[in-house]
């Protein structure tokens, strides 16, 4: 057991991961700003926390992408578009530091429209039957790619934040559609993300093996629900939430 985390405080943080997870993988999340929040709460050190959150983020949408892609939700011609620019971007983002305070402000005032005008939405919610076309997605995916990329790897989020809202807004795909884009991205970001910021000796395994247990029973308990409980509405509702919860976070290190 680490030296930062008691036992009784390992034990109850096990539950909290996995109920973080179950609600992040069913919009296709993986939940670092979720985590970020307890892991810190617990009394983690700084330097195991960034790792940590990275991989959790990777079983949680791994499990999700799954679950998903089980589903045949997935369309690889529809995330393609967004996922290839926003990889080297996202590596690229890992490696510019800058003042954030300005970009957490933007961040959190973006999200919380997105939250609220996804919300109004909901009750419109279904999945789409049709692809967009082919130049559309490019002439769409190519540079919110760049832009999503650059940011999830400059303020260290996994992207789906601004995938998500992006995809519902313009019609290219439903609610359940929308989330396993989200796996493929945050999965594919959080990864490159490890890359960018390096492992350095920050993992604890006695800690991380049993959270991430913990975030893959969440992860395919959350995505199994959104794909065969919940209705198209009340998942853009739950992701409006996320959104919203994501949007509190960003104002928070906005002001700190």
């Amino acid at each position: 057991m680490s030296d930062t985390l008691t036992l009784g405080t390992f034990l109850l943080l096990v539950p909290l991961v996995m109920v973080v997870a179950g609600a992040y993988a069913s919009v296709g999340l993986g939940g670092g700003t979720g985590y970020l929040a307890i892991l810190s709460l617990c009394g983690m050190s700084a330097a195991a926390m960034t790792p940590t959150v990275l991989l959790l983020n990777i079983v949680v949408t791994g499990a999700a992408l799954l679950r998903f892609g089980l589903a045949g939700r997935l369309n690889w011609r529809l995330i393609l578009p967004f996922l290839l620019p926003a990889m080297p971007a996202a590596f690229l983002g890992g490696f510019i530091t800058a003042d954030r305070k300005i970009f957490f402000a933007l961040l959190a005032a973006t999200l919380a429209i997105a939250a609220i005008a996804m919300f109004r939405a909901a009750p419109n919610a279904q999945e789409q039957e049709k692809d967009p076309g082919r130049l559309r997605l490019f002439l769409i995916g190519i540079p919110a790619g760049l832009v999503i990329g650059f940011l999830s790897g400059f303020l260290g989020i996994g992207g789906g934040v601004f995938l998500g809202p992006l995809i519902l807004f313009l019609g290219l795909a439903g609610p359940k559609q929308m989330a396993a884009m989200n796996s493929v991205l945050v999965l594919a970001l959080s990864g490159i993300g490890l890359a960018a910021h390096g492992i350095r000796g920050g993992i604890e395994l006695s800690i991380v093996l049993p959270l991430a247990g913990a975030a893959l029973i969440g992860g395919l308990c959350g995505a199994t629900l959104a794909e065969k409980k919940i209705s198209c509405c009340m998942l853009q509702r739950v992701f409006a939430v996320v959104i919203l919860v994501a949007a509190v976070k960003a104002t928070y290190d906005a002001i700190s």
